[in-house]
């Protein structure tokens, strides 16, 4: 079954979701964001951008709890950073201290991690990201208030870096208030910049000045400290958000900075209606959770920027068995204690009735072959009763794996059911579920029916009865074949 991914990205002007199934698009929405509600990446109107949230969810009908979450790169710091060799228990002291002396703000306000990259011999280098502690915890008590939980987490410039296969690229993302520069030499993201405009009310010349001189500082900058990679003349500024589909600011760029300026291409097949330059975080957030090391040129791919504090707690497969392991221990033991009992009892029974029947026998030899008989009869019993005990364990194992496919299909069943659908009967088999219910018009059936589609539960879903009813609801009958 293909992986479901829901990616949630978050910043001044606007939440935007895009839900995945494998490598197809499946849902997509965005919201605007009042001024103030998000101003410099950090949330300011926590409550008010929960709402906001849930609304997407609502609207979308999206069931999960769990997002894949993609942040601006606004005021978080990169740098790749060389050390010494050294043992591995002391690698995380030596980055934090490394990360004071070289980050202009102390770390206690950051929240820090990293990844090991290629390094010169003889030394260790490590790609380290730090996240403003501010803007950190506003947001993730938003998505706490919003009813949602992240396990993973991406800054939007290493989002973008990952969209290209080549080891060497410049990269630029506009956005209404600000944009993102990213340099990406030898599979190594330096620098990465995000800068906000001057002024939120700026013309596209402007704005094309803005970045074409930020563009051709950064530029400057890697390849005086990368003498021996610098960037090609010829290398293409890839863009991608507004400034995608504005093809006569882009060839303004393209004149600016001397060089061929080309839209960044979407990793995925858009939909209709989609607009893949207002979703390039997302498609990101995708790769980075489905693929992160396939087909892209950048080395920093198993980072997870998500702060620990904030990351799950790994679910422990002995607590999760532990429970209803014991519960069934329980009731297996108490089983075989009475099994066993019930047996010895028989024994001692069969015993008694053995030492009349050999008493029987001194005095009444000629009776013998009937009392062999009725010895045999009684053994075949009491191996009836010890073997009774095994036959009830697998007739427990398969019920327990029934009530699991039942309750999955009862939980999607129910979870897909729109507010206008009621269901008035549901009967589960070996093989099928069959549901019954009632909803206003046909069209609401069959979206129901859509929703248990996607769900990818079924194998197959039938409907065998559909009729107007005297009041003008549509009756339905379905059976839905297949369940996992």
């Amino acid at each position: 079954m293909a992986q479901k991914v829901v990616t949630l990205y978050i910043d001044d002007t606007s939440i935007r979701l895009l839900v995945t199934s494998g490598k197809r698009i499946k849902k997509w929405a965005d919201v605007a964001l009042d001024p103030g509600m998000v101003k410099n990446a950090v949330v300011l109107k926590q409550e008010e951008v929960a709402a906001k949230i849930k609304q997407l969810f609502k609207v979308r009908k999206i069931g999960s709890k769990k997002v894949t979450l993609g942040i601006s790169g606004l005021h978080c710091l990169t740098r790749p950073i060389i050390l010494p060799q050294m043992p591995k228990d002391m690698l995380e002291e030596a980055v934090r201290r490394e990360a004071n002396r070289v980050l202009p703000v102390s770390s206690e306000q950051l929240y820090l991690q990293w990844q090991s990259i290629p390094a010169p011999e003889g030394k260790l280098q490590v790609f380290l990201v730090a996240i403003p502690r501010t803007a950190a915890d506003a947001l993730f008590n938003t998505l706490r208030l919003a009813g949602l939980k992240s396990d993973l987490m991406d800054l939007k410039p290493m989002l973008l870096a990952r969209m290209v296969n080549d080891t060497m690229a410049v990269i630029v993302d506009v956005q209404p208030n600000e944009f993102d520069i990213v340099i990406m030499g030898v599979g190594i993201p330096q620098p990465i910049r995000t800068v906000p405009f001057s002024n939120e009310a700026l013309s596209w010349p402007e704005k094309i000045s803005q970045i074409k001189d930020d563009v051709s500082r950064t530029i400057e900058f890697y390849n005086t400290n990368n003498p021996e990679t610098p960037l090609a003349a010829t290398l293409p500024v890839l863009t991608s958000g507004e400034l995608a589909g504005e093809a006569e600011q882009c060839q303004a760029l393209s004149d600016g900075l001397s060089r061929p300026v080309l839209p960044l291409s979407p990793p995925f097949e858009s939909p209709d209606g989609l607009d893949p330059n207002l979703y390039t975080a997302n498609m990101g957030l995708v790769l980075k959770k489905i693929a992160p090391t396939n087909g892209s040129g950048l080395l920093v791919n198993e980072l997870n920027v998500l702060p620990v504090v904030y990351q799950p707690e790994p679910i422990s497969l002995t607590r999760i068995l532990a429970v209803p392991g014991a519960v069934v221990a329980i009731g297996l033991l108490l089983f075989l204690a009475f099994i066993t009992q019930s047996t010895f009892t028989d024994i001692a029974e069969t015993r008694t009735q053995l030492n009349a029947t050999n008493q029987l026998l001194q005095q009444k030899m000629a009776q013998k072959q009937i009392y062999a008989d009725a010895i045999a009869e009684l053994q075949k019993e009491i191996t009836s009763a010890e073997a009774s005990g095994g036959n009830f364990a697998l007739a427990v194992s398969s019920l327990e794996t029934q009530s699991e496919a039942v309750n999955g299909n009862l939980i999607v069943t129910v979870n897909s059911l729109p507010e206008t659908v009621s269901l008035t009967s549901i009967n589960q088999n070996r093989e099928t579920l069959t549901i019954s219910g009632r909803a206003p018009s046909e069209t609401d059936v069959l979206s129901y029916l859509r929703e248990l589609e996607e769900s990818e539960r079924f194998s197959s879903i039938t409907i065998t009865n559909l009729r107007k009813t005297v009041a003008g609801y549509t009756d339905f009958n379905v059976i839905l074949g297949g369940g996992e």
